[in-house]
């Protein structure tokens, strides 16, 4: 939980600091608008990293009071018990979501860095 919400923040951070930085200075309302943008996206950053750490350092607790039910199917045994079956996806297909968005922050980091 805390790797995806961090990630979800260090994307939308970075995309605020890209278009708070391409406004330019053409007035001063966009002028304020690329302020606002270049502060809340860096905030955003922040979000980012407080989620990375923080909830990273106490995720064993919230593991045993959160359970994530999506992609979970219930099924019936020979007893007629319900039985939770968990996330049957492979690793791969997981890690290749986790790495597309990994890779498009660090390309938009690497881009807002060089312009």
């Amino acid at each position: 939980m805390a790797r995806v919400d961090s990630l979800l923040w260090f994307m939308l951070g970075i995309g605020q600091l890209l278009i708070g930085s391409q406004l330019g200075s053409s007035g001063a309302l966009l002028e304020l608008l690329s302020i606002l943008l270049n502060v809340s996206g860096g905030s955003s950053l922040m979000l980012g990293i407080y989620f990375l750490i923080f909830l990273a350092r106490h995720e064993k607790e919230f593991s045993e009071v959160y359970s994530k039910m999506e992609k979970t199917e219930f099924v019936r045994d020979e007893t007629g018990r319900i039985i939770d079956v968990a996330d049957k996806t492979p690793k791969a297909i997981r890690a290749v979501w986790y790495a597309i968005p990994a890779l498009m922050t660090f390309l938009g980091a690497l881009a807002w860095l060089i312009g």
